[in-house]
């Protein structure tokens, strides 16, 4: 962790850290560079100030995303398969990073920060049309039904994904969970909501 893509990383982890627990005005540069062990004048070097290292954050997490939407795009995923891809994504996205990570996420859609509002609001957009194509397309072909609204069925889905790894920390005091919880939970959710959705066929 010595090298330069080392020293980089290190601040983004000591940033995302930091910025989740007291969010980004409370947090100084000063901090920042001590708690990843490197100078203060690192963040200037690498990210342009705060602000460059925090845009760094954001950007980061969403080339999570880069690969599936990639996938997703092409015409023949099939939806269903789409959703299921999504869901995996996110639940890596989850596992790939701290505890600290949620509180961030939280904090943002609760109070959105400039930054948050110019790098990634238009990006969730397009993710969002993305995904959103993939529905038009299941009822294309028959797989979903055609008297639901796509925007709200999508809106149902991501929630019941993304609700759930924001309230884990709740969840976890108010039902008991083992290594295999959060699996079985997604692919229960993805399950049902399948079974909303889809269209039924005569056996």
């Amino acid at each position: 962790m010595n090298s330069e893509a080392g020293k980089r990383e290190k601040l983004i982890r000591a940033a995302m850290e930091l910025f989740a627990e007291d969010g980004y005005d409370k947090v100084s540069i000063r901090q920042i560079a001590a708690a990843a062990g490197v100078n203060s004048s690192m963040i200037s070097y690498y990210f342009n100030g705060k602000s460059g290292l925090y845009e760094a954050i954001v950007k980061e997490l969403l080339q999570n995303f880069d690969s599936f939407i990639g996938c997703v795009r092409a015409e023949e995923v099939e939806p269903r398969e789409g959703l299921r891809l999504y869901v995996q994504t996110i639940s890596r996205l989850y596992a790939k990073y701290p505890p600290s990570f949620v509180k961030l996420v939280y904090r943002e859609l609760l109070n959105p920060s400039e930054i948050f509002e110019q790098v990634a609001v238009e990006r969730f957009r397009q993710n969002f049309g993305v995904l959103l194509n993939l529905i038009e397309r299941g009822k294309a072909q028959g797989l979903f039904r055609t008297d639901l609204d796509s925007g709200k069925m999508l809106m149902m889905f991501i929630s019941s994904i993304s609700l759930y790894f924001l309230a884990r920390p709740i969840y976890t005091k108010i039902i008991e969970q083992d290594d295999t919880f959060t699996q079985a939970y997604l692919e229960q959710a993805v399950e049902v909501f399948m079974r909303g959705i889809e269209v039924a066929h005569d056996e």
